[in-house]
């Protein structure tokens, strides 16, 4: 039976950014199924009573930029901790991704285009003519893959994919549930990897 990884997450997130490169790795090592489930973060907060990284208190943000810049050496990925466009609306990008996601397609090329346009490039993703110079640069066709983020099919998805994020008990960008089981966090990631390499072993 094919394992399947729920990757919910905002195309917004730092962390995402970071994990989502390594998350491909594991799940393509595991044979797992891979399934984008981009959301609305901000439902997710407030639905679980989780404050926003960008309202944490002064001492936590400096420590999550620390985090971040350590991180990002250590996987040899460029970031500017404190982006330019960040926080902003993910609707624009989301509907994308999931659009994708519905055309039976691999949103990853294009996730991960969003997600470095925020912490790699200052780009906003709410802004169609940054998503399509972000898309334009991974080589990807960003007229059509705009064009399918306008379709009320890829707004149902996000909203489909919130509502199951939330009733998950998801609170917190990425998260990546197998059989109900979440992993919170791209530092979580090697744990993930064990547990698709044990898909039999449950909660102790």
């Amino acid at each position: 039976m094919t394992l399947m990884i729920d990757y919910f997450y905002s195309p917004m997130s730092g962390y995402a950014y970071l994990g989502e490169p390594r998350l491909r790795e594991i799940a393509r090592a595991a044979g797992a199924s891979l399934t984008y489930r981009p959301m609305d973060i901000g439902r997710v907060f407030a639905a679980t009573d989780t404050v926003p990284p960008f309202r944490q208190s002064d001492a936590r943000l400096s420590y999550r930029r620390e985090d971040l810049a350590r991180k990002a050496r250590l996987l040899g990925l460029p970031i500017n901790v404190a982006p330019r466009h960040w926080p902003t609306d993910t609707a624009l990008a989301s509907r994308l991704i999931a659009a994708i996601a519905l055309e039976g397609r691999d949103p990853g090329p294009a996730s991960f285009a969003l997600l470095s346009a925020v912490w790699a490039d200052e780009l906003d993703i709410a802004n169609p003519e940054h998503v399509a110079d972000a898309l334009s640069r991974a080589g990807l066709d960003a007229p059509a893959l705009l064009a399918g983020a306008e379709t009320p099919e890829a707004a149902s998805a996000v909203g489909a994919n919130t509502e199951a994020a939330i009733a998950a008990r998801v609170f917190g960008s990425p998260t990546y549930v197998v059989d109900g089981e979440r992993f919170w966090g791209q530092d979580r990631l090697e744990d993930l990897a064990h547990r698709l390499a044990a898909p039999s072993r449950t909660n102790e």
